[in-house]
């Protein structure tokens, strides 16, 4: 019996099992909105979906709402129980300048509490799969 013709359909039947399970791990577009408990929106920063492996991330435009992505917005995220947290929301205050008028520093203030700033300290979850809701609006408290 000639190898070749016994390996060729074995050969095969592995890419072809390969093909198709990785076909079942598709990733889902979340999208939603980000807003204070007083219905006013956050008009900047991330919203970041946390599994405690992997990070993935919407940008918060400037009416509210997001997209998440993987390492960039749009690409989805995988099935799994997310930890919700937001990045980059703070609010610059002060700029101070020199007299060539070079920003020479900057005060923050931070826009949302501090529970809403960590994926170890945030309340807020959220479970991605397949089929299911494609939609989480973000309520978080000022600080």
């Amino acid at each position: 019996m000639n190898n070749k013709k016994v390996w060729r359909p074995l050969f095969l039947l592995i890419i072809g099992l390969c093909c198709v399970a990785g076909c079942g791990n598709r990733l889902t577009e979340i999208s939603g909105t980000v807003k204070f408990s007083d219905g006013t929106p956050i008009t900047f920063g991330q919203v970041v979906f946390d599994d405690g492996k992997h990070s993935y991330f919407g940008i918060i435009k400037g009416n509210g709402t997001y997209v998440t992505g993987g390492s960039k917005p749009v690409e989805g995220i995988p099935d799994g129980v997310y930890k919700i947290w937001l990045a980059s929301t703070e609010k610059t205050v002060d700029e101070i300048f020199d007299d060539k008028k070079q920003l020479v520093s900057y005060n923050t203030v931070e826009q949302v509490a501090e529970k809403y700033r960590y994926a170890s300290k945030t309340d807020l979850t959220f479970e991605v799969k397949r089929g299911g809701t494609k939609t989480y609006h973000v309520v978080v408290e000022k600080p």
